[in-house]
């Protein structure tokens, strides 16, 4: 059976079960090509899980995972990868011994041959605007300058689908206006689905936004109506209305 041909990314009633606990409880989901979509949810929602059983990371305990229509429920990772699936966790994973430049260089060469990496590294720096530390060593620079070179990375490789996890986690104000405007740019030519937890970031991005709770999707709407909405509220952000 196939995947919703709408759909870049769907899960059919997907679940994950560790021991007696359902972490991720019979979920449909449907993405289309270049959404930028939000998952959101209080801690141990099950959102976590789920971004993993999309990435390959874990193997669903039943349910289908289909990517552009065709079913990749079995894949490993790097099998997801290679279908056209870019991957940045929430740990910067870059090599802190090289420079900007060099981190780039390594993920585009995955995807193109010399010359395409070549033109595909300058075109992350520009639109990135990375330049002001392309030459400088990963480990000598800021957090959130880390956080836009792994993006960069995940570019390179000119993915049809890039899925973050909390890209803005530990920015000061500045970084997360400034992720939040790349994030907004990338989604030109690239669908995205990011788990976040700081609301004013998703207000500044998102147009959909799924609400995870208990294994389950809670709700599923545009972002002004999520936020204000009384269930929601109730489980995730309290009762205080998001301003």
């Amino acid at each position: 059976m196939n995947g919703d041909p709408k759909g870049i990314l769907q899960t059919r009633g997907l679940r994950k079960t560790f021991g007696g606990v359902h972490a991720v409880d019979g979920v449909d989901f449907l993405l289309t090509e270049g959404e930028l979509r939000c998952l959101i949810g209080p801690n141990g929602a099950g959102k976590s899980t789920f971004f993993k059983l999309i990435t390959g990371q874990l193997v669903p305990s039943d349910g289908q995972i289909f990517f552009g229509g065709s079913e990749v429920t079995a894949h490993a990772s790097h099998e997801v990868a290679r279908l056209g699936v870019g991957i940045k966790n929430q740990k910067p994973d870059v090599f802190d011994g090289l420079s900007a430049r060099e981190n780039l260089w390594l993920a585009a060469q995955f995807a193109h041959d010399k010359a395409g990496a070549i033109e595909q590294v300058e075109q992350v720096i520009e639109r990135l605007q990375l330049g002001a530390f392309v030459h400088r060593l990963v480990g000598e620079l800021a957090h959130g300058q880390r956080q836009w070179v792994e993006i960069g990375m995940v570019m390179a490789r000119e993915p049809r689908l890039i899925l973050l996890d909390e890209p803005s986690a530990g920015m000061g104000q500045e970084e997360r206006l400034r992720t939040a405007e790349l994030l907004k740019e990338l989604n030109r030519t690239t669908t995205i689905v990011v788990v976040e937890h700081d609301m004013q970031f998703i207000k500044r991005i998102a147009d959909v936004v799924t609400v995870f709770h208990r294994g389950r999707v809670l709700r599923e709407a545009k972002v002004d109506v999520v936020l204000n909405d009384p269930e929601v509220r109730d489980v995730y952000l309290g009762r205080t209305e998001v301003t």
